[in-house]
């Protein structure tokens, strides 16, 4: 049987699901996970000079331009395989994802400062030592939580789920998913920094821009206009049947 929940309750349950991971956070809860999930990440540096060479490798400046390449492809297959009204939409839709990070990475800056593991434990491995000659890696933060690339990540895949939808996102998940990862296995950042720091503000996120009316009258309006835009230019048709479901 489909469960479909209405906006409210789907805005009460996004809710509920951040300030839960927010409270077992700061209750502790999480600290033995927190602990085993880099010892065990860390051994593997430790045990394979190949894989923390990979691991170093993957955490310099070119992940991060694969990472934003990938997501401006996946937006663009989206864009290119929809018609124009849609297209406008998709615009908009990049419009406010762009202000939804902004916003996130602002107040996530106001969170208390926390030092990444390797930072922490004094026998960490760390692979900026293992590994001097290669350049610009980063393997530590004196402010790891909530983490950048995951609200970044988070909340690239909050508006696949919610306005880029097809089957191309069983691709696209996973791909968004181990691009994340570097930061994770090299100890810059705790799973925490992800789970409890990053995800709880890209939820809250979700709730307000896709199920609470100002948000939808955000985008609506947004949509809107733009579309009478186009069309008083001309780049658009009139279509009064698709203005009124915009």
């Amino acid at each position: 049987m489909n469960l479909k929940l209405t906006n409210l309750q789907s805005f009460i349950l996004l809710h509920a699901i951040a300030i839960a991971l927010a409270v077992t956070f700061i209750l502790g809860l999480w600290e033995g996970i927190d602990r085993h999930v880099f010892e065990v990440l860390n051994g593997w540096l430790a045990a394979s000079v190949n894989w923390a060479e990979f691991v170093a490798l993957a955490n310099q400046r070119w992940i991060d331009l694969l990472s934003g390449s990938f997501m401006l492809a996946a937006v663009g297959y989206f864009f290119a395989t929809s018609d124009g009204r849609d297209r406008v939409r998709i615009c908009c839709a990049i419009v406010m994802m762009g202000v939804a990070f902004s916003t996130q990475a602002a107040v996530g800056g106001m969170f208390p400062s926390r030092d990444s593991p390797t930072l922490v434990y004094e026998h960490a491995v760390k692979v900026t030592e293992m590994f001097p000659e290669i350049q610009r890696t980063k393997d530590a933060s004196g402010s790891s939580n909530p983490s950048d690339h995951g609200i970044g990540f988070f909340t690239f895949l909050i508006f696949c789920f919610y306005r880029f939808r097809g089957k191309y996102l069983w691709f696209v998940v996973p791909v968004i998913i181990a691009l994340g990862l570097p930061r994770l296995l090299v100890g810059a950042h705790w799973l925490t920094d992800f789970i409890c720091g990053a995800l709880p503000l890209t939820l809250i996120t979700a709730a307000w821009l896709f199920h609470s009316k100002p948000g939808r009258w955000v985008e609506g309006t947004m949509a809107k206009i733009t579309i009478a835009i186009l069309e008083w230019i001309g780049i658009l048709k009139k279509d009064a049947n698709q203005m009124n479901s915009v």
